[in-house]
């Protein structure tokens, strides 16, 4: 833990062209915590839980940095935990999903989470494949909706 008393900022960095490969992103112009909103009423909204929210702008200042606004929303839903174990319990590391969001520098708020079909898709077994298919059309649905 950082015990000087002096904030060193972390300025964001230009998103990745390489991301579309493997993950999605949408751009909004609403605040922070209006994004934020929309995003955990749609999560719900699609019937998934939201098991936990990370902060890490809160997490990164315990040791002395400061970034802009930034949360990780991890959600699934027992069912589908259900359905990735019976298939394949390697699985498990697949799950929850994720939602980054970060305000960059101009005030866009950048909502993020990496595409399910591939990394479910990795373990060559039919079921998971079609269960990465249908997490993906979820989180697109999800999306969707929260962006309006």
């Amino acid at each position: 833990m950082n015990s000087g008393t002096e904030m060193r900022s972390v300025v964001y960095g230009s998103p990745s062209v390489a991301a579309p490969t493997f993950q999605w992103t949408h751009f909004e112009r609403l605040a922070f915590a209006d994004v934020l909103a929309r995003l955990r009423k749609s999560i719900e909204a699609a019937d998934m839980w939201i098991l936990h929210e990370i902060d890490p702008q809160a997490l990164l200042a315990k040791d002395g940095y400061r970034i802009g606004p930034a949360r990780q929303i991890l959600f699934f839903h027992p069912r589908l935990m259900a359905r990735l174990l019976g298939a394949d319990p390697a699985a498990v590391l697949e799950a929850p999903l994720k939602f980054a969001v970060l305000e960059l520098a101009d005030g866009t708020v950048m909502v993020s989470w990496n595409d399910p079909t591939g990394a479910l898709a990795r373990y060559q077994n039919a079921a998971l494949t079609a269960l990465g298919e249908e997490l993906s059309r979820a989180c697109q649905v999800i999306a969707e909706d929260f962006h309006g």
